[in-house]
């Protein structure tokens, strides 16, 4: 594919909106800064730019359907973590957190497809990794705002998820993620409601831990897929969330 110097510009641009609006308005401390939870935030986006780094565009397109982890390939894994924080911090959370003062431009949300970012504005694994960066920046900024006292209030966003939901695209059946996988791995910060099976309520002490560890569990399916290439993975790839309890074949 041709990425040409046009469509570079226009990843780059997408970051530009990203950065052109104010910040977060910072709020008065009462405890202990939310940024001690979760110091990893922005160590994830430099694991993966060294895991992807040199790889030829052959293998970052290359799926492997025969896997349960391989219908997405490399470059779809990291263009679903690039669009991670947005989709949650922005649109998810956005109301609750900023109200009518998002952090971002809305026209970045033009830049989705689905759960990843168009391929159009963001032609090679560079561009990716470049965006991934301001989307962790964006995480990092709301942690600053927080404490590990108000990331645990009674702020929280809610899903509804009925038996048998199954997420478009990709034909995961939703509701089986959330019971086998989410509640699974979270101790705290996701519950259902005592009045209503169908809905889920997460806090946002839940969705960075979220976050974190779905960024740790993608990448690991990178490494699986360096592997069936002979390519050894080259970063470590801490143990917990996720990881724990699925299962790569």
């Amino acid at each position: 594919m041709d990425s040409g110097s046009r469509d570079n510009g226009e990843c780059a641009e997408m970051r530009g909106i990203a950065r052109s609006t104010g910040g977060i308005q910072k709020m008065q401390e009462r405890g202990n800064p939310a940024r001690a939870l979760f110091p990893e935030i922005p160590q994830v986006v430099d694991l993966y730019e060294r895991e992807t780094e040199g790889l030829p565009e052959e293998v970052l397109r290359r799926t492997r359907e025969e896997k349960s982890w391989g219908l997405w390939s490399i470059r779809d894994q990291a263009s679903h973590v690039a669009s991670l924080p947005y989709r949650w911090l922005l649109i998810r959370w956005g109301a609750i957190l900023f109200g009518d003062d998002l952090p971002r431009d809305k026209k970045l949300f033009e830049r989705f497809d689905g759960r990843m970012m168009k391929e159009a504005y963001c032609p090679q694994i560079q561009d990716l990794i470049g965006v991934m960066r301001d989307s962790f920046a964006l995480a990092w900024e709301v942690l600053g705002a927080e404490t590990t006292e108000s990331i645990r209030d009674g702020r929280k966003i809610s899903e509804r998820v009925p038996v048998g939901k199954i997420r478009p695209g990709t034909g995961e059946d939703v509701r089986e993620w959330r019971e086998k996988v989410t509640l699974k791995a979270h101790r705290t910060g996701v519950w259902i409601d005592p009045d209503d099976a169908e809905l889920f309520h997460f806090n946002l002490e839940y969705t960075f831990r979220h976050m974190l560890w779905e960024a740790y569990a993608h990448l690991k399916t990178i490494q699986m897929h360096k592997k069936a290439e002979g390519v050894e993975p080259l970063v470590q790839i801490p143990q917990e969330g996720y990881i724990r309890v699925l299962i790569w074949e």
